[in-house]
């Protein structure tokens, strides 16, 4: 269409008036025959530009849609007659621009450029979606996403948006799941002018094929996991497409979104790697399964999962259930895993391995050196938590029991010595071993116990001469040697009653009988409280009572102070 066209027509427009709100309209026919006469054209040529115009205009807003009915044009106002003119007479000027030569350009330009991209964008697709006359409405740009899934002890980790403070839309939330949306690098086509069109296209087959390589791309750039070395994956979900305007940086439109979710499977050294990672980036978030629920978490940090809700109908309480459902991403089960199991170690490499079912302990046949018994301990007093009070720089601590062994060949052979014994004498637990570097005692923790000469049961005299329903008692660990350095001693304070204390007392005074009635109401009082609290349990003893050769007996010495 030459612009001499549009020159032509701005005249013939109708006009409304600056003040008072007097105008006139003009029929469409009179315009297309002003063309056609003006620049000998066919009438056919005048009428598709008119048409064109008319399109162009209306979309803007600016013609009265009761006239347009009836075939003519009418502006609504005269800010509208002006918006018109400013449109058509910069497309008929060749020395006209609504914007700067350059100001689309997106390389190596400021953030406050990019800002003045999206305000335009936005303003404008924002308008077009509210404005539009029908339900559905078109998109103009395409995002294929690969979300991934990362769950541990029912918490599923967030990686902070890059955009979180451009966003119009704060309330849509700053913590996303890890991932982020394809492009042409992920897919291995060589032709460009397809992948292009594919990215850009909707329900493209060749980007959803491409997806698994988005989210190892994404997952080495914001986590720092590399495939296969730190994990692996398996698709959980395809969510319903849905349609948003939004966008990163100043690629702002209404967007249809295609996200596929995978459900991550980590190695042992991608699920260390991953806790390290964590400490310390502080974009890298856990949100408890109550908090997606909720899409907050207890400090105000908002999920950005719409999509999510969108795909369960919002519906939280399903999606919680069917996040719950999906396994943890790394499963650290122990090798021994049995309930009513016991393992108590000695200090003394001359004294045996106690290890059985409450009551029914045996010595195990394995006589391990010294330095393999402080191997032992070093190894169990980890697994069960306890602190050092300094490691070799060659030592690294990590949750789950593991020890991590580093440019050590010595202590490394030695762990693998140590495996080696356990298994031959075909004991129930065994050491685990990862790439020699990865090591740990391989038991349920709970039921991982110490010598009883390293605990005493403390009270104050004072206190049994008082009248108070209950008294502050504690219980103590010593501090002990291990091969990789020395633990720290432990003291646990519990409010027991006076009386439950005082038959305590009795009871560690002297001997009694298993059948003795006395003895055992004080034995099935300690079971029924003291033996089930989490805190005393985790300082490492057996059991503060027990039944030997026939007798009832506490096991650690009481000393009052």
């Amino acid at each position: 269409m030459p612009v001499s066209f549009i020159q032509s027509l701005i005249p013939l427009l109708p006009r409304f008036a600056e003040e008072d709100g007097d105008f006139y309209s003009i029929h469409r026919d009179v315009l297309i025959d002003a063309l056609s006469h003006q620049h000998e054209l066919d009438r056919s040529l005048s009428e598709n530009t008119v048409t064109l115009i008319e399109s162009l205009l209306n979309t803007l807003a600016v013609l009265d849609t009761e006239h347009l009915k009836r075939g003519e044009w009418c502006f609504v106002s005269f800010p509208a007659q002006l918006m018109a003119l400013s449109i058509l007479t910069a497309i008929s000027d060749h020395n006209s621009r609504l914007f700067a030569p350059s100001f689309w350009n997106t390389q190596g330009i400021s953030n406050d450029k990019k800002d003045q991209q999206r305000d335009v964008l936005r303003t404008l697709e924002t308008a077009r979606v509210k404005n539009h006359a029908y339900y559905q409405v078109q998109p103009i740009r395409y995002c294929y996403v690969a979300w991934s899934i990362i769950k541990l002890d029912n918490q599923v980790l967030f990686y902070q948006r890059e955009d979180t403070k451009k966003r119009f839309d704060k309330s849509a939330g700053d913590y996303g799941l890890i991932g982020g949306r394809a492009n042409q690098n992920d897919v291995s086509s060589v032709d460009k002018v397809a992948v292009l069109k594919a990215l850009q296209s909707p329900h493209s087959a060749l980007i959803k094929e491409a997806l698994p390589e988005t989210l190892k791309r994404e997952l080495r750039e914001e986590a720092g996991l590399l495939f296969e070395t730190h994990y692996t994956f398996t698709p959980w979900r395809a969510l319903k497409p849905y349609q948003q305007v939004q966008g990163t940086a100043p690629n702002h439109a209404l967007t249809e979104y295609y996200l596929d979710i995978f459900q991550i499977e980590l190695t042992l050294e991608g699920y260390l790697y991953l806790l390290e990672k964590i400490k310390g980036d502080e974009r890298l978030v856990w949100f408890s399964l109550d908090e997606i629920a909720k899409g907050e978490t207890s400090d105000g940090k908002m999920a950005y999962i719409k999509a999510l809700f969108d795909d369960f109908d919002n519906d939280r309480t399903a999606l919680k259930t069917a996040l719950q459902e999906l396994p943890d991403s790394f499963n650290s089960a122990y090798l021994c895993q049995l309930s009513k199991y016991g393992l108590t170690l000695p200090f003394d490499h001359h004294k045996p391995l106690i290890a059985g079912v409450l009551g029914k302990e045996k010595s195990l046949k394995i006589e391990p050196s010294e330095y393999q018994l402080k191997l032992l301990l070093a190894l169990a007093a980890h697994l069960r938590g306890f602190e050092f009070e300094t490691l070799p720089q060659t030592i690294r601590l990590h949750p789950l029991g593991w020890l991590e062994v580093k440019h050590d060949p010595s202590l490394q052979r030695e762990l693998i010595q140590l495996a080696t014994l356990l298994k031959s004498a075909d004991v129930d637990f065994n050491i685990e071993n990862v790439r020699d570097t990865f090591f740990r005692l391989s038991i349920t923790p709970e039921i991982v116990n110490f010598d009883e000469s390293l605990f005493s049961f403390v009270l104050k005299q004072s206190d049994l001469d008082r009248v108070e329903t209950k008294i502050a008692v504690s219980m103590h660990r010593e501090s002990f040697d291990t091969a990789i350095g020395r633990v720290k001693g432990k003291t646990e304070e519990f409010k027991l009653t006076l009386e439950f204390v005082s038959r305590l007392k009795d009871l560690a005074e002297k001997d009694w009988n298993a059948d003795n009635e006395y003895a055992v109401k004080i034995e099935d009082a300690y079971k029924k409280g003291l033996h089930k609290d989490a805190t005393f349990l985790a300082l490492g003893l057996r059991a503060l009572i027990r039944r030997e050769v026939g007798m009832i007996k506490v096991t650690i010495p009481f000393i009052k102070k």
